[in-house]
């Protein structure tokens, strides 16, 4: 059985792991953002502006749910299983 630190540090792994493997598409808004704001420049800056607003917000979650997830690991007696419908 993994001890909590075992398992914050694999927690930890896995969430560096996500975000590594997201931050491409990051940087792929982050370019477009920097489009030319010429005719077509527009609708890429527009959609940089809706990729970003989501890798933020996905970001957030993310956090959120390591913050739950760790929470949880502190509580004793809680079952790791949600029963959420």
């Amino acid at each position: 059985m993994p001890t909590e630190a075992e398992s914050n540090d694999k927690a930890l792994e896995l969430v560096e792991e996500i975000v590594q493997r997201f931050r491409p598409i990051e940087q792929l808004f982050d370019v477009m953002g920097a489009a030319d704001a010429g005719v077509q420049g527009v609708f890429v800056r527009r959609w940089a502006e809706i990729g970003t607003h989501l890798a933020t917000s996905f970001r957030e979650h993310l956090d959120q749910m390591v913050a739950i997830a760790r929470n949880d690991d502190r509580s004793p007696g809680k079952s790791s299983t949600s029963t959420e419908e």
